[in-house]
């Protein structure tokens, strides 16, 4: 049977992250897997469908129409440490979510992105190495999205139709690259900015205050200490829920409820920062 194998590259630390550059190894691990296992993975289901055919639009999406009051948590960097509370956290409540994850994360913790799965919820690409994508080659772009899908077909058995840039720094270059890869961009609208490490009350504030239908929601579950993350996570959810909002992963947000030109972007303007 052939063998696919793909190299993961190095990089740079997150926006919105106080993670330390990767660093290089002499033998860095790189994710394997069988192409009869990455034919079966990326075969494309009804909703993976129209994922693929929102990102062949050459655009970012960062939010959803808005037609519903409903609203997608998005988590980034990981996995992690405090990956598994947040998780714990969710199940509790009930409530979907998606996570962009760092394919050297996703080595670094065996089994949490099949956990994530299990527990009903979504995966992105955020990139190997997480460097700035705008700064590098299509063809090491590429590289780095390639790594971290094998890595997640490795971990999971499953395929990501989602992809969010580092930094938010995405341009048509960049874009080309996911479009290629069957990935729609997404960016956001909502921005804890809990990366900062602000106090709980703040990273509650900042979504409660925010929020509108159809929003995309930033946080982290890796690149520091969430700590403050984690706690505010009980009390965003139990908030957003009395004011009549639901949760949806950002595939099931986006396919029942499809953004609009204004949602959309070419070069990640309207993203908040």
């Amino acid at each position: 049977m052939a063998i696919v194998v793909v190299v993961g590259a190095i990089g740079l630390a997150t926006r919105g992250s106080d993670a330390p550059a990767a660093k290089a190894t002499a033998d860095p691990v790189i994710p394997t897997v069988t192409a009869a296992a990455v034919d079966l993975a990326t075969q494309l289901g009804p909703r993976d469908q129209e994922l693929v055919s929102i990102g062949a639009k050459g655009v970012s999406i960062h939010r959803a129409g808005g037609r519903r009051k409903v609203v997608a948590l998005t988590f980034d960097d990981g996995p992690a440490k405090d990956t598994p509370a947040i998780l714990s956290i969710l199940k509790q409540y009930d409530v979907p979510a998606t996570f962009f994850v760092v394919g050297q994360a996703v080595k670094e913790y065996p089994g949490m992105v099949a956990q994530e799965i299990a527990q009903g919820h979504q995966i992105g690409v955020h990139t190997w190495s997480h460097p700035d994508l705008t700064k590098l080659p299509a063809a090491k772009q590429q590289q780095e999205i390639v790594d971290t899908q094998n890595a997640i077909i490795s971990d999971s058995g499953v395929a990501s139709r989602l992809f969010r840039a580092p930094y938010g720094a995405v341009d048509p270059s960049v874009i080309a690259t996911a479009e290629k890869n069957k990935l729609l961009s997404v960016l956001w609208e909502g921005d804890t900015n809990d990366w900062q490490r602000p106090d709980v009350n703040t990273i509650v504030q900042r979504v409660v205050s925010e929020v509108t239908p159809g929003s995309i929601i930033l946080m982290h579950d890796g690149g520091g200490d969430r700590a403050n993350t984690v706690a505010a996570l009980p009390t965003i959810i139990k908030e957003l829920k009395k004011q009549g909002y639901g949760f949806a992963t950002v595939g099931d947000l986006v396919v029942s409820d499809p953004p609009g030109p204004s949602d959309m972007s070419v070069d990640g303007k309207g993203v908040s920062e």
